[in-house]
């Protein structure tokens, strides 16, 4: 028998080439020190999958099954596990990660979901296993337990916040349970679909902190870390880097943190250490705060790359969405980065609520600049209001309908063919497939027939003009026909 068994279950695609699963990682190391037996499993979730997992469930009978769980199509294999578990037996079906603290109530009017950890799962875990071994989910055993949901009497009861933990370097992530080499790889990491590109083929991640001082209206922080940044030690992390370096061989690491340069000195010690090339995410304003001699070191240490959530264009809509950032201070980040040879990465947005067409176009001249400085412009995402944030707030006052079920959370990744909200500007609506086809024109390997609607989206790029979309439907409709024969 197996005490818990963790699960992280993704949507689709080469699952080696998947962020790695840190949460059910970091969950399985405080439960191991507790005397706990676990079993992880982190696979795509389609049918055999499924039915892999539940047998094991069956085979186990562990004292709960715990999800993994955040905003997007991951929720749906995770949901149809979950009802497959429920059908076949009566363990408990515990969910938690980002989704469940997000929408705690929302989420416990499902009945294959039994009980929710909201927030920090560590310390809430622990407790929560110890009760189902003494005895089982009475009601007010559950109340006792800080940063749990569950159902009473049909209705939600969410108890008390739990204080976050202090001391990170008590925690570390399991990758006994799981094989690690199946997460180091070369080429185009997974965090940056396009332009990330780092030396040799062994690249690894890393998380060394938890949370993000800043208030950015889209962003989950807020509510699920409440603006707090906790970050493991310079020595732990120096420690952690070089025991991957030994027993891997690996060539790169990206630093995975929301907020790694918070304090700027902890990471200016870690970088220094650890004798490898790396990338990170940085703010914008940070680099011109920091200054010239900052940037210096960090080109002399190894920094190949660094990610900048830029957003917009416009500085009304960064006002708006308390991103707290200038475009100016971009501009000096991509000079100084420049000069020190460090590639830049930048991912902005259109599709705000209050955003005007004029905003629109501030981001696109702002895309134009940045591509002219050598800046690698990832996709241009249309945004969507990510549930229990304040810019979620404000696009449901101007006409969202914010899903009430798991399955319509699960279809909140915006593409090509889903309605859009009432006040998007329905022109946005293929841009982004523009620009790639206007930059995919001249390559030698691509067809005649995606050379021409290249060549036409360069020409609406150019003019801006983003109204009958023909030639983006037939590519579109193209593009689905090679998919469903498996050509690409």
């Amino acid at each position: 028998m197996t005490d818990v068994i963790l699960a992280k279950l993704e949507s689709e695609g080469d699952i080696a080439k998947i962020a790695p699963p840190f949460g059910i990682l970091y969950l399985a190391d405080a439960l191991e020190k507790n005397g706990l037996s676990v079993k992880l499993i982190h696979e795509v979730g389609n049918e055999a999958n499924i039915n892999a997992l539940t047998e094991m469930v069956l085979k186990e009978a562990p004292l709960l099954v715990g999800f993994s769980s955040i905003t997007g199509p991951s929720l749906l294999p995770t949901m149809n596990a979950s009802r497959r578990i429920k059908r076949e037996c009566k363990v408990p079906v515990v969910w938690g990660g980002i989704h469940p603290t997000m929408l705690p109530e929302q989420t416990l009017m499902n009945d294959f979901i039994d009980i929710i950890v909201i927030g920090e799962g560590e310390e809430t875990l622990i407790e929560l296993v110890r009760m189902l071994r003494e005895g089982g989910t009475n009601p007010d055993g559950l109340r006792r337990i800080a940063g749990l949901g569950f159902r009473f009497n049909g209705s939600p009861v969410i108890t008390h916040q739990r204080p976050f933990i202090k001391n990170l370097d008590e925690l570390f992530p399991a990758w006994h349970y799981l094989d690690i080499k199946k997460y180091i790889y070369g080429g185009k990491y997974f965090y940056s679909i396009l332009g990330s590109k780092l030396p040799g083929d062994r690249i690894a991640a890393a998380i060394t902190s938890r949370g993000c001082p800043w208030r950015c209206g889209f962003c989950y922080n807020q509510a699920v870390n409440r603006r707090s940044f906790r970050a493991q030690s310079a020595r732990r992390v120096i420690r952690d880097i070089q025991d991957l370096k030994s027993k891997y061989d690996i060539t790169a690491i990206v630093f995975e943190d929301d907020c790694f340069f918070t304090d700027k000195e902890r990471a200016l010690t870690i970088i220094r250490e650890i004798n490898i090339p790396w990338a990170s995410s940085i703010r914008a304003n940070y680099l011109p705060q920091f200054g010239e001699d900052y940037v210096r070191e960090l080109s002399r240490n190894n920094c190949i790359e660094l990610r900048i959530g830029v957003e917009s264009g416009s500085e009304r809509m960064l006002d708006l969405m308390k991103k707290d950032i200038h475009i100016e201070q971009l501009r000096h980040t991509v000079e100084l980065c420049k000069k020190y040879n460090i590639k830049v990465l930048a991912g902005l947005m259109v599709g705000f609520p209050e955003e005007s067409w004029d905003d629109v176009m501030r981001t696109l001249a702002l895309i134009d600049e940045l591509e002219k400085e050598n800046v690698f412009v990832s996709n241009l995402h249309i945004y969507g209001p990510w549930p229990g944030t304040p810019l979620s707030d404000l696009a449901i006052k101007h006409g969202f309908k914010a899903p009430t079920t798991i399955e319509g959370w699960s279809q909140q990744i915006w593409n090509y063919d889903q309605p859009l909200p009432p006040y998007v500007d329905k022109r946005v609506r293929y841009i982004e497939l523009y620009r790639k086809l206007s930059i995919r024109k001249n390559s030698t390997n691509v067809s005649f027939p995606e050379r021409v609607l290249g060549h036409l989206a360069a020409l609406r790029w150019r003019y801006r003009y983003f109204r009958f979309p023909i030639d983006a439907i037939i590519s579109i409709f193209f593009l689905n026909i090679l998919k469903k024969l498996g050509l690409k």
